[in-house]
């Protein structure tokens, strides 16, 4: 009788103790369950805060949308609605009428004392025209501030503004000549006036050169890219996975009609190209127009590279430079055909045009031309535009 009470009593014990052991398992199995649950989640977390999106923190509070208004005249038919003076005179009376016309844009602080790069197209150049420039700073911030016009460049597209304001975001710029092909590339902008809008895709292409003007600008050495970009990203920056403004996105193309919008070819003028341009604007308050004293280029036919012996009709004709001009002071001459600048070929008279437009003051050149079959290298520095000299 005892040792079955002994039995019994040891029983219970085990099972208590047992079923102690499976409680205490369950509860550290879900501690560890939680545990693990807990580091997923911050993992995932972890996995959503890529480079784009470090990126795009470092860049985006100093991307402004930019709003111009410019006051236009314009003529406006207009008829006198009386019976009598419809019968002897009836037809319409041209009267002079200003209207407003808005447009926008983006643009990027660069520094902390408010200059901010953007298109030249966006702001309607150095125009004499009446105008109110304002912009916007992203959420937090949030300010709208009116901004001056300071100088810019017709040829580069690029131009410059100021506002004076305090506390300042400013953007990292990087360096446009350290550039890979299919890299990350990030567009940040004003979209058709939707508000800050980021984009990526990658860098298509390098170097791009478009011989014919689009309008007044001369767009060369551009950057390629797939990054969507629409009416109103012009002026904004185009930014790699280190938060580094790489290029100004200024154009796309859409096949012929620009009411698309973006098809995944857009187009950015590399950061390289804007240093320049504000290196001229701080140290002499403008862009010095460069005079290369070349009045005429004309394209080579084949009728043409007949007659001049030539091998193609790859190259520039020169028909005419002005006397005493850092052409003429060079030693070239009409009828010498320029085959490449730089080093970089020239194609067409178009082709060559847009070379010099991109050269600034002071900056010397090599030009290679052929003159009656002999090839020769030509040295030749431009100089500022003449104020006397009409504009060629």
């Amino acid at each position: 009788m005892l040792f079955t009470l002994a039995i019994h009593y040891l029983s219970d014990a085990f099972k208590h103790l047992l079923w102690d052991y499976v409680l205490n398992a369950l509860i550290i199995l879900f501690l560890l369950g939680l545990s693990a649950s807990f580091a997923a989640a911050d993992t995932i977390s972890q996995s959503r805060r890529t480079a784009v999106v470090s990126a795009v923190e470092k860049v985006q509070p100093a991307v402004v949308s930019v709003h111009v208004t410019t006051r236009v005249r314009s003529l406006r038919p207009y008829r006198l609605r009386d019976p009598f003076w419809d019968f002897f005179s009836p037809f319409y009376y041209v009267v002079p009428e200003d209207r407003e016309r808005p447009s926008t844009g983006s643009g990027l602080i660069i520094n902390s004392e408010g200059y901010i790069l953007t298109n030249d197209h966006v702001v309607g150049g150095d125009t004499q025209q009446e105008r109110r420039i304002k912009v916007s700073l992203p959420e937090p911030d949030g300010r709208t501030l009116d901004a001056r016009y300071i100088a810019s460049d017709i040829g580069s597209d690029l131009a410059v503004l100021k506002v004076d304001a305090l506390d300042l975001p400013v953007a990292p710029l990087g360096n446009s000549d350290d550039i890979l092909v299919g890299e990350w590339a990030i567009a940040i902008g004003n979209p058709f006036d939707l508000g800050p809008t980021v984009s990526i895709g990658v860098i298509s292409a390098l170097d791009r050169d478009f011989p014919q003007p689009q309008g007044e600008h001369y767009y060369r050495d551009m950057i390629q890219t797939d990054a969507a970009i629409n009416p109103g990203n012009s002026g904004g920056p185009l930014v790699n996975a280190d938060g580094e403004v790489i290029g100004i996105n200024s154009f796309i193309y859409t096949g012929g009609d620009y009411t698309i919008g973006s098809i995944g070819i857009g187009f950015a003028i590399p950061i390289s190209t804007a240093r320049n341009f504000l290196n001229e604007v701080q140290q002499h308050g403008q862009v010095r127009r460069a005079w290369s004293g070349i009045v005429a280029l004309k394209n080579i036919t084949q009728r043409l590279a007949d007659y001049l012996s030539l091998s193609s009709t790859e190259g520039a004709l020169v028909v005419k430079i002005a006397v005493d001009s850092p052409a003429d002071q060079a030693g070239l001459e009409s009828g010498d055909v320029i085959v490449a600048i730089n080093g970089e070929k020239m194609r067409s008279g178009e082709d060559a045009l847009g070379v010099l437009r991109g050269l600034r003051v002071d900056e010397e050149c090599t030009l290679h031309v052929v003159r009656y079959g002999e090839h020769l290298e030509l040295s030749m520095r431009l100089k500022e535009w003449p104020r006397s000299r009409q504009r060629w």
